[in-house]
């Protein structure tokens, strides 16, 4: 993510429809909703100028039959605009159906129609020196089943020797920025986890295995990161196959006020990063119900997939 300074067009927003292909069908009579964050880049700052490049894919489930996207909100400058895509062309960065900005402004609470196959998510910024905070999508309603990672495919291949026993310190900063409640809240849920050998001692060591600490820096681009080191000190990679010596969790305080977080959404925030410490990955797929998915949570607990993975490692 990277952050820029919100700016807004209050303007009328004229948002036209223009479909292309077999790309969209009719709504099916059931479906599930699930939460997403897919947001264009900088939100809710402001995208950069002539991102013409800045498309997301949609992952979802490849068994998935058709789904549909809500756009939370869209706001845009003169003439940029966004499009929900299912061929991306590299000559023109867009296809299929299109929001655009005849002047300015911004609107909410759109669907798109309804979608088969792989989508892209594109806006389209032209260069007359106007931006505005773009798109962030909220939820998915979507036909057939998710796909979650299971098992083994939900870890990283590093982590603790164990998770029985892990001594965790937190630094006064955890404290002074208003984190403590959340972290012990995250920790408790993964030690009250039934058939799952996992419990975490406070330490006032500073050499704990766990090393949570917090900051107040906007100008960084994460709202919490765990990092896990090797006995020599060296940072673990995502793909090595390596045994934790140690590893640090940070808490943005910063980043998670200009983003507008609340109690939930700290809370969401801290409980995944604690999914991290026992070594869960990231669920990339958006039908997923699951709070290892990446970006701002409304939920604040592990769900069911989630309690099955950790059951299955621990």
């Amino acid at each position: 993510m990277h952050l820029f300074r919100s700016k807004f067009f209050y303007s009328f927003l004229v948002i036209l429809f223009v479909c292309s292909q077999s790309t969209y069908i009719a709504p099916a009579s059931a479906a599930t909703v699930t939460e997403i964050d897919l947001r264009s880049e900088g939100y809710p700052g402001n995208y950069r100028e002539n991102s013409k490049s800045s498309d997301k894919f949609v992952n979802l489930s490849s068994t998935v039959t058709s789904y549909r996207l809500h756009f939370n909100r869209i706001a845009l400058a003169n003439g940029d605009r966004v499009s929900v895509s299912s061929a991306y062309s590299t000559a023109t960065q867009e296809a299929g159906t299109i929001y655009y900005s005849a002047s300015g402004g911004y609107t909410t609470d759109v669907w798109t129609p309804w979608i088969t196959g792989p989508a892209y998510v594109n806006l389209i910024v032209n260069n007359d020196g106007q931006t505005s905070t773009g798109y962030l999508i909220d939820k998915i309603e979507f036909n057939g089943t998710s796909s979650p990672l299971v098992n083994s495919a939900a870890f990283f291949p590093n982590a603790f020797t164990s998770a029985s026993n892990i001594s965790v310190y937190q630094s006064p900063t955890v404290s002074t920025y208003g984190y403590s409640s959340y972290v012990t809240t995250a920790l408790n849920q993964l030690d009250n986890i039934t058939n799952a050998n996992i419990g975490f001692t406070n330490s006032t060591s500073t050499t704990a295995q766990v090393r949570i600490s917090a900051n107040n820096n906007a100008d960084l681009d994460y709202f919490a990161i765990v990092q896990p080191y090797d006995s020599s000190g060296k940072a673990i990679t995502e793909l090595e196959s390596k045994t934790w010596s140690y590893a640090t969790m940070v808490l943005n305080h910063g980043v998670m006020t200009k983003w507008g977080f609340n109690s939930t959404n700290k809370q969401g925030t801290v409980t995944h990063e604690v999914g991290h410490l026992v070594s869960l990955m990231h669920q990339k797929n958006y039908d997923v119900n699951s709070i290892m998915k990446a970006g701002k949570k409304n939920i604040t607990t592990f769900t069911p997939v989630d309690i099955a993975n950790i059951q299955y490692r621990w």
